[in-house]
């Protein structure tokens, strides 16, 4: 019964995927690379130069990053972008979804950790036919494979391993980006200083523009001194794509020590620009934005204001951020700094630089 199951949902995924499948993908880059045998001696030392990588998985496209530390001292970094498509749009929109959620690590208690055993059994046993772990994962790897192509056709290296940021959604999970990671053939790194399931977009953004970052990363002990001196600062973070609008009232420090709880954030797959067309007038539709934008400064009208906005997402021209700029000015009654600039790669970026610092001891 097992059997006939487990080759019915290979057949599944088999078939979903030839009428699915990304224009830009070819068909062999849906198997994992296993045996692949690397461009180099290694990875980390090539041409003289270290790399570090990081990706990031976003509501309708994904990006990575690679920062090039060469060993004169200087630095350079290559970011890539690569738009998922029809489907990995639909299960990012069903992640974003409260009927989507699910027992998944890490548990509250060893009352969830059993009740979760039965999906974790299924998932274990489509990775060890070399399946993706569910249909979200095989998304999600596509998207990480045509990344991972371009960087290492870009530099001329392989990539081994990397960090992973992702859109904080309610419904996806670490072990969802883990697995894709894997079937991706690239080993999951946990970085140093991660207190949250994975990296969200976020932290890696905001580290991506340079804030939350200590100078003495190379020394932990002083790297930890750095990070007890930074202020705590309230952002707005938007994210605003074709396909969704989200916004977080986030307390952040250091930039893996963000403070982003789901009561404190908004998840609108309904609102990015392609909707404009559905609505019978412009004005309705930045209307609805904007009391978006706002739902959470007005749900906790005593929580420090921000300071900044982060903006990420692939926007469309400029009209959202002019908005956004009056809309916050406004409310506000000053203009808070906006951070604005690479807002399709930050978070890639951001990840490269957790990357750059080292695992964390608990890194599988």
């Amino acid at each position: 019964m097992f059997v006939c199951g487990l080759l019915g949902w290979r057949a599944m995924i088999v078939g979903i995927s030839l009428f699915h499948l990304y224009p830009a993908t070819s068909a062999s880059s849906l198997n994992p690379p296993i045996g692949q045998k690397p461009l180099f001696a290694t990875v980390n030392e090539v041409h003289g130069y270290n790399y570090s990588i990081g990706f990031s998985l976003q509501s309708s496209f994904g990006a990575a990053a690679a920062i090039i530390d060469k060993f004169d001292g200087q630095t350079a970094t290559v970011a890539r972008v690569f738009h998922g498509g029809a489907e990995y749009e639909r299960v990012m929109t069903r992640l974003s979804l409260e009927t989507s959620r699910h027992i998944a690590p890490p548990y509250d208690d060893d009352g969830q950790f059993w009740a979760d055993q039965p999906r974790k059994v299924v998932r274990e046993a489509l990775k060890a036919a070399q399946l993706p772990a569910s249909y979200e994962v095989l998304i999600l790897a596509q998207v990480i494979q045509r990344l991972r192509s371009e960087i290492e056709s870009t530099l001329g290296i392989e990539i081994q391993e990397a960090v992973f940021a992702a859109s904080h959604l309610v419904a996806l999970y670490q072990d969802d980006i883990q697995d894709a990671a894997a079937y991706s053939g690239i080993k999951y790194v946990i970085p140093k200083g991660l207190h949250d399931p994975f990296v969200w977009e976020t932290a890696a953004a905001y580290a991506g523009h340079g804030f939350g970052l200590c100078k003495h990363w190379q020394d932990d002990d002083a790297c930890a001194d750095e990070g007890k001196q930074m202020p705590s600062e309230t952002i707005l973070a938007v994210h605003y794509s074709r396909t969704a609008l989200t916004v977080s009232l986030t307390v952040i420090s250091q930039a893996l020590w963000a403070w982003e709880p789901d009561y404190r954030r908004v998840e609108n797959f309904t609102l990015g620009s392609d909707s404009i067309k559905s609505y019978p007038n412009r004005e309705d539709y930045w209307t609805d934005v904007k009391d978006t934008i706002l739902s959470i400064n007005t749900q906790f009208p005593l929580f420090p204001k921000p300071g900044k906005v982060l903006v990420t997402g692939d926007l469309d021209g400029g009209d959202f951020i002019d908005f956004l700029r009056s809309t916050m000015e406004e409310y506000l009654g000053t203009a808070p700094h906006f951070l604005t600039n690479d807002t399709t790669t930050a978070a890639a970026k951001g990840a490269a630089q957790f990357m750059r610092r080292g695992p964390a001891a608990w890194s599988p």
